[in-house]
């Protein structure tokens, strides 16, 4: 069958290019290759708790409430914002507030530092500057002054003010690691997490997912879930169609990959049908790293919540400068605890409540235990609830009792997220943030790909998560959307 365009994945881009183009009167068939829509907004159910396969928040709501009004979608939606604390050795914070707020709680933890005003007067100006990147026509991301900020290490910046490394650290990473991201980065984070707000809306994210697809399928929309694409069909070096796993072949004028970049490009594509060049681009530049998540339902009156002063909770128990922890020392590593069912009562049954406890892992650590697509050893999950445990337990350390109030456990690691997530070696947070990467992919928006009749949406169709992950996510499938019904 032809259709004018097809769209491989029904995550949040995905579902809005395929939405924005059906409205339009465009034939779309949109491709999923799980049983459910969403990618990993979803959310899953244990023993009557329902947790996140990914995003638990978001910034610019009204970004996104604008992309939803633009696929006709007016159902009221509140939001309610996410708040955000960091309790290290040295420094004990509610970050998500406004500037005048954040710098006396600074001026408190670090009495010795004399330029936190002029720091935040010229970090305020820099940040006026870049904040209209998500309002503006892509072109602006293209500006000598974008540039010049994208380029530009925030390490080197904030060094130029302080001296403390906690406090050096903790403005580049908004927790206790030394500051890797560019200056634009850096302004554009600071400006979503004091200014913008990070919110989750009243529908929850999966909710969002939902009412899009609906749309999607009132606009005469085709959608095919459990069906994985196996490869892009090229012809005289333009995409024409997609062969699915079942080797059924449809054809179009048009294909938009919600899958990311390297999936798309090392595993739907065959490499002589690239560009070289491309592709080396492709293998130097890395993803952000996966994770390991254990979520847990809980009864909370077991646990002392009195050091959690806000729903996300970002927790070292120990720093050492001389040492450089291993993968499994988590008292000396970063970790996040999140009281997921707070933005949601029915996410967890009465009187109980859905955590959800995060934690940095490369792919590599975990590469052995994947025999196959959702295959594992059987020491695979003795293995995972160990971890899982371990995490539960330094997590203890600033919430007494929690240990002993854990009904339900499950864990994922970065073989599920590459397996369920579908992202290439279980990445999670798009491209690298590191400044040293940024120049590798010649452009901050990539939806338009070196292969004719291919678009790419989701939050690798851009190489900076500007917006952050959901709102990236739906923007990029609105530039994908719109090159279409202009070419």
């Amino acid at each position: 069958m032809k259709y004018d365009v097809i769209v491989i994945g029904a995550g949040m881009g995905g579902l809005t290019s395929a939405a924005k183009l059906a409205q339009r009167g465009i034939k779309v068939l949109l491709l999923e290759k799980d049983p459910h829509i969403g990618g990993t907004s979803h959310v899953f159910k244990r023993r009557g708790y329902t947790f996140p396969m990914g995003p638990m928040s978001f910034g610019y709501p009204n970004k996104v409430k604008q992309f939803l009004n633009e696929m006709g979608i007016v159902q009221k939606i509140d939001f309610y914002r996410s708040h955000f604390q960091l309790i290290s050795p040295l420094l004990d914070i509610l970050y998500s507030a406004p500037f005048p707020e954040l710098k006396r709680q600074l001026k408190k933890a670090f009495p010795l530092e004399d330029k936190i005003d002029p720091f935040f007067t010229r970090f305020e100006e820099i940040i006026s500057f870049v904040k209209d990147v998500p309002s503006r026509h892509q072109d602006y991301l293209k500006s000598d002054r974008i540039q010049a900020f994208s380029a530009m290490s925030s390490g080197a910046f904030l060094k130029k003010y302080f001296s403390h490394e906690h406090l050096i650290n903790f403005l580049g990473s908004m927790g206790t690691h030394p500051p890797r991201m560019s200056l634009l980065n850096l302004a554009l984070m600071w400006n979503v997490m004091s200014i913008e707000g990070i919110w989750f809306p009243s529908c929850g994210i999966h909710g969002m997912a939902e009412l899009i697809k609906q749309a999607f399928l009132d606009y005469g929309g085709a959608l095919r879930t459990g069906s994985p694409a196996r490869k892009i069909l090229l012809k005289n070096g333009s995409a024409e169609g997609i062969e699915c796993g079942d080797g059924q072949v449809f054809k179009a004028s048009w294909v938009v990959s919600n899958a990311d970049y390297k999936s798309t490009f090392f595993e739907l594509l065959d490499r002589e049908e690239v560009p070289e060049r491309f592709l080396g681009y492709l293998e130097k530049t890395p993803y952000t790293q996966s994770e390991l998540c254990v979520y847990l339902g809980i009864d909370p009156q077991k646990v002392n919540f009195s050091a959690m002063r806000a729903s996300h909770l970002f927790f070292r128990d120990t720093y050492d400068p001389q040492r450089t922890p291993g993968l499994e020392d988590f008292s000396h590593r970063e970790m996040e605890i999140c009281r997921w069912s707070d933005k949601m009562p029915g996410f967890a049954p009465a009187d109980r409540t859905a955590m959800v406890l995060r934690i940095g892992f490369p792919y590599a650590h975990f590469a052995r235990f994947r025999t196959g697509e959702k295959r594992r050893p059987g020491s695979y999950k003795p293995y995972k609830e160990k971890l899982a445990w371990a995490l539960v337990r330094t997590a203890e350390n600033i919430l007494p009792g929690l240990s002993s109030a854990v009904e339900v456990l499950e864990a994922a690691t970065p073989i599920s997220y590459r397996d369920w997530g579908q992202r290439y070696q279980g990445s999670i947070a798009g491209w690298t943030w590191d400044v040293k990467n940024e120049p590798a992919l010649g452009g901050k928006i990539l939806v338009v790909t070196p292969v004719p009749g291919l678009l790419m949406t989701g939050i690798y169709a851009a190489s900076e998560l500007f917006m952050g992950g959901v709102p990236t996510a739906m923007y990029t499938g609105s530039l994908a959307a719109d090159f279409i019904l202009q070419n």
